[in-house]
């Protein structure tokens, strides 16, 4: 087995793009997780679901302050519609590690464990993602050192 038999097609958006683009393509494309890029394709940061649930609180609120401050579900979708055009780079997640297409199934459950990581993004050499090793392409590498196949 190597990384291009476990890697699953990588959902990308630009970091122009708005909190409402975003969600609409993570929505649509059934996914937990987008890729961002810049204006060159390369990879820049990532977005998951806990992402788009930071952008909707304001700074200034953290804690148990969160509650006091949604005490409506009118507050939560005013914060949510304020979001709405808020540009994926101001709330994109800039702590991400990646592996390359052609590294070893040793590198990528290293760097999983190392970084607790449960999604990898795929690069290729210029920086650009061909793809995310997910929850199951994980499971799939520990499966292979232990030689347990997907059917019996």
């Amino acid at each position: 087995m190597e990384v291009a038999d476990i890697i699953k097609e990588a959902h990308i958006i630009g970091e122009e793009s708005t909190f409402a683009e975003a969600l609409t393509k993570m929505i649509r494309s059934q996914t937990n997780t987008l890729l961002v890029v810049d204006e060159e394709g390369k990879l820049t940061g990532e977005l998951s679901v806990a992402d788009f649930l930071d952008a909707v609180v304001p700074m200034d609120v953290d804690g148990d302050d969160v509650l006091e401050h949604f005490a409506s579900e009118d507050q939560f979708e005013a914060a949510i519609k304020e979001a709405r055009d808020t540009p994926v780079s101001l709330f994109m997640s800039y702590d991400f590690d990646t592996v390359g297409i052609h590294d070893g199934l040793f590198e990528v459950a290293a760097t999983a464990v190392s970084r607790q990581r449960a999604r990898i993004p795929v690069i290729d050499k210029e920086g650009r993602p061909v793809g995310i090793i997910s929850r199951q392409g994980l499971k799939h590498i520990l499966g292979d050192f232990l030689n347990i196949k997907d059917k019996a």
